[in-house]
């Protein structure tokens, strides 16, 4: 394929297909993980532990699949992530096919969720890898087209689980599964057509390699905004994975969780395709800032919720919550790196949100059976607090950088 054959919109437009068909197949395999799993007999601290060992498989995948990516540039990172799908697809049809007793099913579910989740830094990563090498392209359209299809999509399940058996989640995951794999394979690849992918390449090639510890160590900025982001699913995880006790709790059902998710995920779009715009008149980290904020207001509302019409309140927040947290947290990350980490850095997202997710599902199963969805959501929003008071020392932190860098003083 030669470089005039490749616009920034064809590009677009390919990504914007695998952002749909990966978050569909990751919906039917994983958005109703509570519906699922409380489907094959599992308790409420079984699902948190299901979904904590999902995360622990996530990081662990994660870690090594970026770091491969980092140290191999020549292999593509669409073949990477079509490998895991494949893994996914087999774990899913094992699901199908097999009656697994609870102990074998929170393995196998646990995998196919986490080769999924190890996904989305890499899609991140691929993108990335185009805006690197000094094509044009727009991140925000893609990625929120992606969210608004799994908005209606998610509304549309929720109506169908009211009446059917969950059991038709795993046979839709594989034939979404199979068309991500289809659309990933004819995303461009980036040395072939960036008008400095060449010079890109042998200076990624030969770059000095760090550890994960040496750019840790070296990268103070970076450091803050994980533990932020820690902190973020720490806090919110456990209210998104029992997100259908708040919606039972205030009166809904199924209809009324398919609602909620519509919300939440079809508002997110405005904000994905404004952020690249406002990113020219705002510094990213300060509008990581803002999102950080609203997740917190987000998460009392929930905790307030008497009724189905505040439940649907907090989900539009999402706008303002993970609307601007996935566009702006992918270039953040990429611009706070050296060459020769960024894959890793956007690994690295992603690894914190399921470490996050490791203890907030451990911690939100067990009170859920113990004490129940109040406390739950008590502890939750004071948790996102603090992760967006650590954001807000990542923004400080990372505006002394900048002057420094510029000869100015710190103040």
């Amino acid at each position: 394929m030669s470089r005039k054959e490749v616009t920034p919109f064809r590009i677009e437009t390919n990504y914007a297909g695998v952002q749909i068909t990966f978050w569909l197949s990751n919906l039917a395999y994983a958005g109703f993980t509570a519906v699922f799993l409380s489907s094959k007999g599992f308790s409420d601290t079984q699902i948190g532990f299901t979904s904590s060992l999902l995360s622990s498989l996530a990081i662990a995948i994660q870690l090594f699949t970026s770091n491969y990516s980092d140290l191999h540039q020549h292999v593509p990172i669409k073949k990477i992530m079509t490998a895991l799908i494949l893994l996914a697809m087999v774990c899913g049809a094992v699901i199908m096919s097999l009656p697994l007793p609870i102990a074998m099913m929170t393995l196998v579910f646990s995998l196919g969720g986490a080769v999924q989740s190890a996904n989305v830094g890499l899609m991140n990563a691929q993108f990335m890898q185009y805006a690197n090498a000094g094509i044009p392209v727009n991140f925000g359209w893609p990625r929120g087209i992606g969210s608004l299809i799994y908005a209606i999509a998610a509304y549309f399940l929720g109506i169908m689980l009211e009446k059917h058996s969950p059991s038709f989640l795993m046979p839709l995951f594989l034939v979404l599964a199979a068309i991500t794999i289809g659309v990933i394979l004819i995303m461009p690849n980036v040395q072939e057509v960036g008008r400095r992918s060449a010079s890109l390449y042998v200076q990624e090639k030969h770059s000095d390699r760090t550890t994960y510890g040496q750019m840790l160590k070296s990268n103070h900025v970076l450091v803050l905004f994980l533990l932020a982001s820690v902190l973020l699913y720490f806090g919110q995880g456990p209210v998104m994975l029992f997100l259908i006790r708040v919606v039972q709790g205030a009166g809904g059902g199924g209809r009324e969780l398919g609602i909620s998710m519509l919300l939440q995920s079809g508002i997110e779009m405005p904000a994905m395709l404004l952020t690249p715009w406002l990113m020219k008149k705002i510094k990213a980290r300060y509008l990581l800032l803002f999102s950080f904020f609203m997740y917190v207001i987000k998460m009392i509302l929930l905790y307030r919720a008497q009724s189905m019409s505040v439940v649907y309140i907090a989900m539009v927040l999402s706008i303002f919550c993970y609307g601007l947290y996935g566009v702006c947290s992918a270039y953040f990350v990429n611009n706070i790196v050296r060459s020769g980490e960024k894959v890793r850095a956007q690994g690295l997202v992603i690894l914190c949100s399921s470490l996050g997710g490791i203890l907030g599902n451990l911690l939100g199963g067990y009170i859920m059976d113990t004490a129940g969805l109040k406390p739950l959501l008590n502890i939750s929003w004071m948790i996102v607090l603090l992760s967006a008071l650590m954001m807000l020392s990542c923004a400080i932190a990372q505006n002394m950088v900048e002057r420094k860098a510029a000869g100015l003083p710190k103040n």
